[in-house]
């Protein structure tokens, strides 16, 4: 499907308001990597770390004050 600029013009309001939700799906859908292996395994150790760790973690609103952002 070839379209130009001024066709785009030429929609109404909600048909460019579509067509920029469908082309936003479709980049969504195409472009989504794969979770790299490392990455996957550094998120397992964490969760088990805090599985027997259960109160040497921090919430976020107590990273925030330590960092001095407000939430």
């Amino acid at each position: 499907m070839s379209i130009t600029h001024e066709q785009i013009e030429q929609l109404g309001k909600f048909e460019r308001l579509q067509l920029a939700e469908d082309l936003w799906d479709r980049f969504a859908t195409e472009t989504q990597p794969e979770t790299a292996p490392e990455i996957l395994d550094e998120l397992e150790r964490r969760a088990r770390w805090r599985e027997q760790n259960p109160t040497q973690g921090k919430t976020l609103a107590q990273i925030a004050q330590g960092l001095g952002i407000r939430l």
